[in-house]
């Protein structure tokens, strides 16, 4: 599914080391591959990067430990643009409406997600939200069966 959409080898090669490093560190429970490559809308190597979506069991709490943390385990500077998530967060930004989030669960693509995390999470914003152009509105069905 993924060499069907991106058609520079490059990327694809940069993504597949990158997530030999993530699955290798037994942290992850969920990656999701967003924007342009996962659209099929990519620019030529290397003008676009790497959206991921990463949802791991435990974090440090700030954003910069998460962002060092990261940048270890990609050892090379990689055109590579990685969001670090728990699967607390990553439901708390699908009830909040963080239109990155939907955006990324409606239209990306899941890479890795044994246990359904990212599908329980697209569930919930088909449930919850519906898009109009750029922007979500939520289901009035929705709230009206929420208290």
């Amino acid at each position: 599914m993924l060499s069907s959409r991106i058609r520079d080898k490059r990327y694809l090669n940069d993504l597949d080391e990158y997530l030999k490093k993530l699955l290798g560190n037994g942290n992850i429970v969920a990656i999701l591959l967003y924007g342009s490559l996962s659209r099929g809308l990519a620019k030529p190597y290397p003008e676009s990067d790497i959206d991921l979506l990463i949802i791991a069991k435990k974090l440090p709490g700030e954003i910069l430990e998460r962002k060092i943390q990261a940048s270890k385990l990609k050892g090379i500077p990689m055109a590579v643009d990685d969001i670090w998530l728990t699967v607390k967060e990553l439901m708390e930004g699908v009830e909040g409406g963080w239109g990155l989030i939907l955006d990324a669960l409606a239209d990306g693509i899941p890479i890795y997600d044994p246990e359904g995390i990212l599908k329980a999470a697209k569930e919930a914003v088909e449930k919850r939200y519906r898009r109009i152009g750029k922007v979500w509105v939520l289901n009035l069905s929705y709230t009206r069966r929420s208290p």
